[in-house]
C-alpha cells in the first residue's frame, strides 16, 4: 500500500502539456457542460499551482472548481478540489477525469480521430 509520501510522487514533476486530441475532447466537453467553463493555464505567467492544468470554473461566478493535472507517463489524471485543495479523484483517462466533474455526452474514440485528421470507417 502507497505511503502518504509515495502518493503525491506525481505531484512533484511538472505537468505536460495536453495533446490536441486532449484539448478537442476538453473543448467537447466544455461545449456540452452548461454551468461550468474550462481552459487550460498555458502562460508562464499564471500562478505556478495552476500552470498546465485544465481550470473548472463556475460560469456564473468564475469561481474556480476544479484542477485536472495531466498525468507524467503512466500516471493517472488527477482531479483536485480548487475550494478544498485536495486531491479528490484519480483517473485513468481524461474523459474519466472530465465525467467525475460532470457527466456530459462526450464524443466517441472514432470521433475523437476524426476531429484530429484521422479518416476512420
Amino acid at each position: 500500500m502507497p505511503t502518504d509520501r509515495t502518493t503525491h510522487v506525481p505531484m512533484t514533476f511538472p505537468p505536460r502539456p495536453l495533446t490536441e486530441g486532449e484539448r478537442e475532447l476538453l473543448r467537447a466537453w466544455a461545449t456540452d457542460a452548461e454551468d461550468v467553463s474550462a481552459f487550460v493555464s498555458e502562460r508562464r505567467s499564471d500562478e505556478p499551482t495552476i500552470y498546465r492544468r485544465i481550470v473548472i470554473s463556475r460560469k456564473s461566478t468564475g469561481q474556480r472548481l476544479y484542477f485536472i493535472r495531466p498525468p507524467q507517463g503512466n500516471d493517472p489524471w488527477i482531479v483536485l478540489s480548487a475550494t478544498e485543495g485536495e486531491d479528490i479523484a484519480r483517473c485513468p483517462t481524461l474523459r474519466a477525469a472530465l465525467n467525475f466533474v460532470r457527466p456530459a455526452k462526450l464524443p466517441t474514440v472514432a470521433e475523437q480521430l476524426r476531429m484530429i485528421g484521422f479518416a476512420v470507417d
